[in-house]
């Protein structure tokens, strides 16, 4: 009986042993993005419309990312987070939304004489994505 107490002492910690991983605690995959449909980009940079535009992003490999952050002209905006709300972001010229897997950016038309750009962070948890656009002028 006392064999059989050592085989099964042995064969336990050979399996906690085999169970070390080779990477890292906190090393997740990069997250991948499809845009639904085909749009136009420069050096990485969604061109927007004047006139206002929607897109649709599909993240192929986290089921329910959120959004971290926009950043336009230097200023920050944040999801309401004291409503428990992390998948939407507003402001008076986007929108942008997540349900599911699915990103939704939508741009009022820009009626300013300048390029408005905004740099939208979104998150999976430890790993983060920022989608670059660059909404044209209407002239």
């Amino acid at each position: 009986m006392k064999i059989w107490r050592l085989a099964l002492a042995m064969f336990a910690a050979f399996s906690l042993a085999s169970c070390s991983s080779d990477d890292p605690d906190g090393k997740w995959d990069p997250m991948a993005w499809k845009v639904e449909v085909p749009v136009q980009t420069t050096d990485g940079v969604y061109n927007v419309s004047e006139k206002g535009s929607e897109f649709t992003f599909s993240c192929l490999n986290y089921s329910q990312p959120w959004m971290e952050n926009a950043m336009s002209n230097g200023e920050y905006y944040y999801p309401p987070r004291e409503a428990n709300d992390y998948h939407t972001i507003t402001n008076d010229w986007f929108k942008a939304e997540i349900t599911g897997n699915k990103l939704i950016v939508v741009f009022e038309a820009n009626e300013t004489m300048e390029e408005r750009t905004l740099q939208l962070t979104v998150t999976a948890g430890d790993i983060f994505y920022t989608f670059k656009f660059k909404q044209f002028v209407n002239r």
